[in-house]
């Protein structure tokens, strides 16, 4: 089936308050097709938002 929303390889990264960098997203891939329902769940901080 042909995806209606298609994403490949997503990376993020960030760099903390201290200067640390740290990455949320690395090499995400995603893929919905039509009629599917989708939730994105996950710890605070892990990149739901950024996706």
């Amino acid at each position: 089936m042909t995806p209606i929303l298609e994403a490949r390889a997503l990376r993020r990264h960030f760099v903390g308050g201290d200067g640390t960098p740290f990455t949320v997203l690395d090499g995400t891939d995603l893929q919905v097709a039509a009629g599917e329902f989708v939730a994105i769940v996950g710890a605070s901080g892990c990149g739901k938002s950024t996706l």
